[in-house]
């Protein structure tokens, strides 16, 4: 008799990351076999589909409906999200439903607010594991929000960070965050910096999540070697970096077709006519599987944009399931 499914609850997510039960690498493993799933062919993704309430209205931080799903043959799992956006400023109400792609049996229902935090993280991660130099050390972020802690924990866990720079355009904020990187990773010598630019300065490893429309990382600042993260935005209006750090970069992202439908990074130089569509070089699961070489040499600078696709999800969801079965977390759904 199959197992009956899961409702898994944020609470659930903080027992298990309380108990030592799941760990921030545990995201980031989970995610790069899904990705690696990606490069094997082994998956489908829907790209993100958009229905603004307003149509008429409908703007960068407009209320939305959004979904997307994906199959993980790999897995064995498959799955949707489907989440209400922008109602209220930083408002995130997702629900992730999990269903077995072996018999088609619904295995979990997941409340994705928190998730979101640790794939997304998990995410950069992976992607600096894969491209950015080995001996990197040194990490610069923009942007101190809501994702930004998650961002950090996750470079700290692929790559022994010694370095950390942080700006955002509040000093207060700024301020509070190095010192929650201090007490959270000893020996790591973080700081705020007085501007993007400055943040930039020796860093090896540079990532942007923000909720800005307009640029925020220039390509100017960039120095050879350097690997950038581009996690804040997906809509084809608004972009972190300008057309200089995309046209200078070697460019792989999370999935090409969601990609060139809403990364304004992308397709705002494409307009300009700064890059061609073949200046992306593939999607981050080419890349872990070795058929695209994101970083040819130690002087090479590379860029991962992602605007988060459902592929990740349904990774992060198959693992939080197995781990909460096996810890006795979650409560049966009697359908």
């Amino acid at each position: 008799m199959s197992a009956k499914p899961l409702l898994i609850t944020p609470t659930d997510v903080e027992t298990l990351h309380a108990s030592g039960t799941v760990r921030m690498i545990d995201y980031v493993d989970a995610v790069e076999r899904a990705f690696r799933g990606q490069g094997e062919r082994a998956l489908e993704i829907l790209p993100r589909q958009v229905l603004w309430r307003d149509a008429k209205d409908a703007g960068v931080r407009s209320p939305a409906l959004k979904m997307s799903a994906s199959v993980l043959r790999s897995a064995s799992v498959m799955g949707a999200s489907v989440y209400s956006a922008h109602f209220r400023p930083g408002d995130l109400n997702m629900w992730i439903m999990l269903f077995s792609a072996e018999n088609g049996e619904l295995q979990a229902i997941l409340h994705g607010r928190e998730m979101s935090l640790w794939k997304t993280g998990a995410t950069a991660a992976a992607a600096a594991r894969h491209m950015a130099r080995p001996d990197a050390r040194s990490a610069a972020i923009i942007g101190t929000g809501y994702f930004a802690r998650t961002q950090v924990l996750g470079l700290a866990a692929v790559r022994p960070l010694e370095r950390l720079r942080c700006y955002s355009r509040d000093p207060a904020r700024r301020a509070a965050f190095a010192a929650w990187a201090r007490e959270q990773l000893p020996g790591v010598d973080a700081a705020p910096a007085a501007s993007a630019g400055e943040a930039l300065r020796g860093a090896d490893i540079v990532v942007t999540v923000t909720t800005s429309p307009k640029p925020v990382l220039e390509g100017a600042w960039l120095e050879p070697g350097m690997h950038c993260n581009v996690m804040g935005q997906h809509d084809p209006r608004a972009r972190e970096v300008d057309s200089e750090a995309v046209a200078t970069s070697r460019v792989v992202v999370d999935s090409l077709a969601q990609a060139w439908n809403e990364k304004g990074e992308l397709l705002i130089p494409l307009a300009e006519g700064r890059i061609a569509k073949d200046h992306v070089l593939g999607e981050l699961g080419d890349v872990i599987v070795g058929r695209v070489a994101a970083r040819r040499n130690a002087g090479d600078r590379t860029m991962f944009c992602s605007g988060g696709t459902a592929l990740e999800y349904m990774g992060t969801c198959a693992m939080l399931l197995a781990k909460a079965r096996a810890a006795g977390v979650g409560q049966e759904l009697r359908i």
